[in-house]
């Protein structure tokens, strides 16, 4: 005898993440739309992390919105407290990934759709290029990404915001304001609201669709190691004509206690494995203003002050690869130093990811 659990199993089922915002509600009306045709089943999610005031309001109008589409509707009220070191949106977004992930196991998922769109790419772009993100930063959201158990699609990322109101009001569908996405103290709003305008304006009318099209160019063109299906690491471009970083990757136990000089290579390292789910890491040279919080050490420190106090001279320096995370900016590893207190194994028993990075001259043998 067939069960609910098996036949949901046969169906693809997606959680829609709606906020109740414009583009998430553009998502659910899409989706709807194409439910019978594409043969899935569309579940609305709703996370309502109580931080605004309006929130509860937000919640009201999403159920009533799945209900006039006929879709099943699953959400979830969690009060939002943050942790030591944690912002109020870091906290939102820990447990905002607690009940999706809840999501897809208890309701039988197979991915979550959310709705960023090309305006978003864009934004994420100049925002990681103003801490000089690598490659695999710029690329920034891609069409499916793994963070934890999650399997999230992004399946608006070639249309513009501007067009998902448009679609919006020709069907007199409304959507909710969050008015603290006009306060350009921001970051975010910041870039939407002025630089990118000031950009379209002043140097090129189509700039959200060209930082797109070179976003999408790294991600093609990036070489990458997976770890456990979850985490990424870039490779890293070659350092000279002569010379190339070698990185291997592999799942291990605990760590070693090793000492070395900062930047000399080989160099082994351990992290731990649960504190790199999700994340994108990229093998790179250091760059000025580059920070990380070693591990043992209670505050951030500057490269550049670990590298005065280690007497590190310059020729190291400017040739020296890091372990970065691609998205945050923060170095988790220097070859020959400690990692970042945020990946640091907690316990000789723990799951690790074990980091060797060797030099390889142009024939391929090591040093």
């Amino acid at each position: 005898m067939k069960t609910l659990s098996d036949a949901r199993r046969k169906t693809f089922r997606v959680g829609l993440a709606v906020s109740g915002g414009a583009d998430s509600v553009a998502l659910l009306v899409l989706m709807a739309s194409l439910r019978a045709s594409h043969g899935f089943e569309p579940v609305v999610l709703h996370f309502d992390h109580g931080i605004r005031k309006e929130s509860a309001d937000d919640a009201a109008f999403v159920k009533r919105l799945a209900a006039r589409f006929g879709l099943p509707f699953h959400s979830a009220r969690v009060k939002v407290a943050r942790r030591k070191g944690e912002s109020i949106e870091m906290a939102a977004r820990r447990e905002r990934l607690k009940f999706f992930a809840a999501s897809m196991k208890y309701l039988h998922l197979d991915c979550i759709a959310t709705g960023h769109q090309m305006d978003d790419v864009a934004e994420t772009f100049l925002m990681r290029l103003k801490r000089s993100s690598g490659a695999a930063g710029l690329a920034g959201l891609k069409p499916v990404s793994f963070v934890e158990d999650i399997v999230f699609i992004r399946p608006l990322l070639n249309v513009r915001g501007r067009e998902l109101r448009d679609y919006l009001r020709a069907r007199g569908i409304a959507w909710r304001e969050d008015a603290t996405n006009a306060d350009t103290s921001i970051l975010r709003n910041k870039v939407r609201h002025v630089i990118l305008p000031f950009l379209a304006r002043e140097l090129d009318p189509q700039i959200v669709e060209h930082i797109c099209r070179s976003a999408s160019y790294l991600r093609d063109q990036g070489r990458a190691v997976v770890l456990d299906h979850r985490a990424t690491v870039a490779a890293p471009p070659a350092p000279s004509r002569t010379e190339a970083f070698a990185l291997s990757v592999e799942r291990a136990q605990g760590y070693e206690k090793t000492s070395a000089e900062i930047g000399s290579l080989p160099a082994d390292c351990w992290m731990d494995a649960a504190a790199l789910k999700g994340r994108t890491l990229e093998v790179r040279r250091w760059r000025a203003g580059d920070w990380m919080k070693p591990s043992g050490f209670p505050h951030r420190r500057k490269l550049q002050d670990i590298f005065v106090t280690a007497k590190t001279p310059p020729s190291i320096r400017h040739s020296l690869p890091v372990i970065a995370d691609a998205e945050t900016g923060e170095v988790l590893w220097i070859p020959g130093y400690r990692v970042s207190e945020s990946v640091k194994v907690p316990s000789p028993s723990a799951v690790s990811v074990h980091f060797s990075l060797k030099v390889e001259n142009k024939k391929g043998t090591e040093r």
